[in-house]
């Protein structure tokens, strides 16, 4: 394992993977051309290691440490004369980069690996400029890089299979998953896929009038894409879009040029498709995309996707793996192909312009594999009669990580609690307990203001029927102790209020994680209620009866900081990694041993409540029933093996 990295290039990706490799024990020396980058590259790195402190998740002292282990400079030979592996992370210029990697050949160890953190640029071509193309490779890592899951490392076409075994074993060091791009096709995988969401909502937009507001809220609200394309491409820039799209030869959509002539470049100018000098993203609402149909952008995308299966660039569980770590796409694009139907993808892409289909998607289509419909597309699915339609929450099950997530639905009113909303949340919680893929539940709320505001009491009849009220309150209660006694682990991801009813949701899960910008509270005495979901002895028992007191009686508004000290919350991520960071969480959690996992939570759940010897005796019981299960023999057998164990839940 090497212990010497050298990062070249102190911009926005370089001192993000220098902090990531300080982190992790490395020694790091971070070179730019000029001391005034060095020096703003390294201020950020304090910024970041600033926030961690704040969060938690440092103390100052490691902080310090961390900051030690970063060595700045301009001189490249004492950047790299030492290095075990050498990150470029300057501008994405095949040039450029070309004229870099070999000069930096004829100074690094032999030993050393040269990668590269391109988003799509050659490796190939940056290996052939050097000596040692064996030992370069790619390593594609994702903004924030302190935060991001994944790292995508790219095979060129002389790239030695020792060169990406280390990679890879690079990229667990840094506590990363990794995706090997088998093939140097441009764009890799994630680029190469995340592109058309973009390119086609821009086409559409010049060719057919459709607002971009439309087009954004039906991606964002129908799929669950955390931005829409338009504002995606703004977050990208326009500027290094249409820049990517002509190197790779493909037409630039007329509005992308224009923006660029005019200097719109995006939210960096402070002006793309949106206006951001006001601050903050832009007001999309989910009642303007009602009427786009998400599939005519979906299915290029889909196409993009199945072309890399086609070409042995990477498997369908690659593909789909490294779209939601790396670009937070919706279950991933195969996935959302055998969710849509692969007749409905093919259909779309007939009647495109600019979309020739996937010859992988039409031999599909003809032997029958359709996807969700057929029982049987780019992955295996139990065929059942009639599927449940939801209206106020979205629900996915992701089959690979068997992690399970209800989405409140509400976003236009922060979510807010409704009889209809309780009752399709206790339908889902049952359809989702009968699947034993699922491994562990994730609840949480569509868009960013909220994981829910609380209870809707306008929808609740006539408040002055005390009994109504009352009825509304138990079968709300009823619902929540479904969640408590979920038989698998469940995680609230608060992204944004969860307030009264939404707090009270939140304390029926057995851990809570919110984002930076979440405020967490039982807010029910200002508005002269008092909680009725169970908050108060949920609370008297996680934070004790002082505590409950306090948050009852006086309803503060917690940050997510000052819920995490008082123990509310069990982690709290930066907005941007939030998404990252609740995969990572639920991802440890759904690969534990189920029937340990659930014989341990009901133990757990009840051990509070009744006596000592009984609760003893209980703890006894169940482990004398695991040591029945085949999991225990395969968490043996890996132990000794050195390896992660796979518990089947036998």
């Amino acid at each position: 394992m090497p212990s010497r990295i050298a990062v070249i290039g102190a911009g926005e990706m370089g001192h993000g993977i220098a902090e990531l490799a300080a982190l992790h024990g490395f020694q790091v020396t971070m070179r730019d051309l000029k001391t005034e980058f060095v020096d703003r590259g390294m201020e950020r790195i304090r910024w970041s290691l600033g926030k961690l402190v704040e969060g938690g998740n440092l103390t100052e002292a490691e902080s310090k440490e961390v900051l030690a282990r970063v060595h700045p400079t301009v001189d490249l030979k004492a950047a790299v004369k030492d290095a075990d592996v050498v990150i470029e992370a300057v501008l994405e210029d095949i040039d450029l980069k070309k004229r870099l990697f070999e000069e930096i050949d004829g100074i690094a160890p032999a030993r050393a690996i040269l990668a590269s953190n391109t988003s799509g640029l050659s490796i190939t071509a940056m290996g052939r400029a050097t000596k040692r193309p064996d030992r370069v490779v790619g390593m594609h890592f994702f903004n924030p890089a302190v935060l991001m899951p994944l790292i995508e490392i790219v095979k060129g076409d002389d790239t030695s299979e020792a060169t990406v075994r280390e990679a890879e074993a690079l990229a667990r060091a840094l506590k990363k998953t990794s995706v090997v791009c088998r093939k140097d096709v441009p764009g890799f995988i994630t680029s190469r896929t995340i592109a058309p969401y973009m390119l086609e909502a821009a086409w559409i937009h010049h060719e057919e009038g459709v607002p971009t507001e439309v087009i954004d809220s039906a991606m964002r609200f129908k799929v669950g894409f955390p931005m829409g394309p338009f504002e995606l491409a703004d977050q990208v820039g326009i500027d290094l879009l249409a820049y990517a799209t002509e190197k790779a030869g493909v037409p630039v959509p007329p509005p992308m040029t224009a923006l660029v002539a005019a200097g719109k470049f995006g939210r960096k100018a402070g002006e793309g498709f949106y206006s951001y000098r006001g601050g903050g993203r832009p007001k999309i609402t989910p009642d303007l995309g009602k009427g786009f149909d998400p599939a005519r952008i979906l299915a290029p995308v889909i196409n993009v996707a199945a072309g890399l299966v086609e070409e042995g660039v990477a498997t369908h569980q690659e593909v789909d793996e490294a779209m939601r770590l790396g670009t937070a796409f919706p279950l991933g694009p195969l996935a959302l192909a055998d969710a849509l139907g692969i007749d409905t993808v093919l259909k779309v892409l007939r009647g495109s312009p600019r979309y020739a289909p996937a010859r992988i998607l039409e031999a599909m289509a003809a032997r029958g594999d359709l996807g969700e419909k057929s029982g049987q597309g780019f992955y295996p699915h139990a065929k059942t009669e009639g599927s449940i339609v939801y209206e106020t929450i979205l629900v996915s099950k992701d089959a690979e990580t068997g992690i399970a997530t209800i989405t409140l639905n509400r976003p236009d009113r922060l979510n807010t609690l409704i009889p209809q909303l309780v009752d399709e949340l206790e339908r889902a919680l049952v359809e989702i307990e009968k699947d034993d893929g699922m491994r562990c539940l994730v609840l949480t709320g569509a868009g960013e203001k909220s994981f829910s505001a609380g209870a809707d009491v306008t929808a609740f009849g006539d408040v002055a029927k005390s009994h109504r009220v009352w009825r509304a309150s138990r079968r709300t209660q009823e619902v929540f102790n479904r969640v408590a006694n979920f038989p698998r682990p469940t995680v609230a991801a608060i992204n944004g209020y969860a307030l009264g009813g939404g707090c009270e949701l939140a304390l029926a899960c057995d851990f809570r994680v919110a984002a930076r910008r979440a405020k967490i509270g039982q807010t029910e005495i200002t508005l002269g209620l008092i909680p009725g979901a169970g908050g108060i002895p949920r609370l008297v028992k996680l934070l004790g009866l002082a505590r409950a007191k306090e948050l009852v009686l006086l309803g503060p508004k917690l940050s997510a900081d000052e819920a995490l000290a008082i123990g509310l919350v069990n982690r709290v991520f930066e907005n941007e990694g939030f998404a990252a960071g609740v995969r990572e969480f639920a991802g440890k959690l759904a690969k534990g041993p189920p029937i340990a996992m659930r014989l341990a939570k009901q133990v757990l759940n009840r051990a509070a409540d009744i006596p000592l010897d009984a609760a003893l005796e209980a703890e006894a019981m169940a482990f004398g029933h695991v040591t029945s299960t085949e999991d225990i023999f395969e968490g043996i057998q890996a132990f000794m093996e050195k390896r992660e164990p796979k518990f089947k839940g036998e």
